[in-house]
């Protein structure tokens, strides 16, 4: 399948499959130069007042298995969005706006069949507390949507109709046609109307994605570095003292270094922006003079020695770089909204 159609349904099941088959029960250990997550300034949004709380509604029920889609037409466009009817059962509402049951457990059900068929084995106890992950995750997932469509329109964000049919055609182009999009539809047991709310609520995220993240510095000030890593505050001092005696700092991180991620290169971390090392390396990089040999830092990981290389005030960030800023920035956004909105809950994954 092409690059569009695993974009646009591939990485929101990905999502819900890393945390249901790849969460530890414990955190492994981190790599010597952890990302520490930067922390970012957001206004809650004004918010309308949710109406009162309907009784819990019971859902014990075994999710059922997804029907298999009716093939797309050669004359393919999206169905209008609807909302929700006032009477329908609920999974979770959001401010007073209701996801439906039955959305979440067809949902659900698409996710789990896609996870089943990758190998999991759904009797084992493994495979349980996994699905048991996953449909918290769809729910979640869910309520992020409506959290983000709901800014949207605060914002007067509007995505028409139209907008959502040019993406599908861009789409479809992409993919080889209509055909195509019936194989991917087939295989993962999804509608055309799943398929297309999940495309606008993409192009929504897309849009405040943008917005919230489009004054994000491109450049900063960043320090080229390079470390030795060892277990022994004693290790550190000899290190350090055989350093700054004059003895190449590049052969003293290849032969001693515990970084396996770096030691290779001579312990050179490259170029790095305050908060993707450890605190504690920051407040010392960045002040330390270049070519300079630091004094022993504890971390978490170990006892550090580190030699600044070079510096630049104003240094572009790297692309891969710059994303995951402009990604930890939007989840710090989109987590304060959620904590700002009345959420509810009807059912228990």
């Amino acid at each position: 399948m092409t690059r569009y159609l695993h974009l646009l349904v591939g990485l929101s099941i990905l999502g819900w499959m890393l945390v249901a088959c790849g969460a530890p029960t414990s955190a492994p250990p981190a790599p010597p130069n952890p990302v520490a997550p930067t922390a970012v300034q957001a206004t809650a949004p004004v918010v309308p007042t949710a109406p009162p709380t309907p009784p819990a509604i019971a859902t014990g029920q075994i999710f059922p298995t997804p029907t298999k889609a009716a093939p797309v037409s050669s004359a393919l466009t999206c169905p209008p969005a609807t909302p929700v009817p006032a009477n329908v059962q609920l999974a979770a509402r959001v401010n007073g706006q209701g996801i439906p049951l039955e959305l979440f457990n067809r949902l659900a059900a698409q996710a789990q069949a896609a996870m089943i068929q990758s190998g999991l084995d759904p009797k084992s106890a493994v495979g349980q507390e996994s699905l048991k992950n996953l449909k918290l995750q769809v729910l979640e997932q869910l309520i992020n949507d409506v959290v983000i469509a709901q800014q949207a329109e605060y914002q007067a964000v509007r995505v028409t109709d139209d907008d959502v049919n040019k993406r599908l055609a861009e789409m479809l182009q992409d993919a080889g046609g209509v055909e195509k999009l019936n194989e991917y539809l087939t295989k993962n047991q999804m509608t055309l109307s799943d398929f297309c709310a999940q495309l606008r609520s993409n192009l929504v995220s897309e849009i405040m994605f943008n917005r919230i993240t489009s004054a994000f510095p491109t450049v900063a000030e960043q320090v080229h570095v390079r470390q030795i890593l060892v277990s022994t505050p004693a290790t550190a001092q000899t290190l350090r003292d055989r350093a700054r005696r004059g003895e190449d700092f590049a052969a003293l991180a290849k032969q001693y270094s515990l970084d396996e991620t770096s030691k290779t290169n001579g312990g050179d971390l490259g170029w790095v922006p305050r908060g993707v090392l450890d605190p504690r390396l920051d407040a010392v990089i960045f002040d330390l003079p270049v070519g300079q040999v630091s004094d022993v830092i504890t971390t978490n990981f170990g006892y550090h020695i580190v030699q600044v290389i070079a510096k630049d005030k104003a240094r572009p960030l790297p692309p891969e770089l710059l994303q995951d800023q402009r990604q930890r920035a939007f989840l710090e956004w989109l987590k304060v909204v959620r904590d700002s909105v009345k959420i509810e809950r009807f059912v228990q994954p």
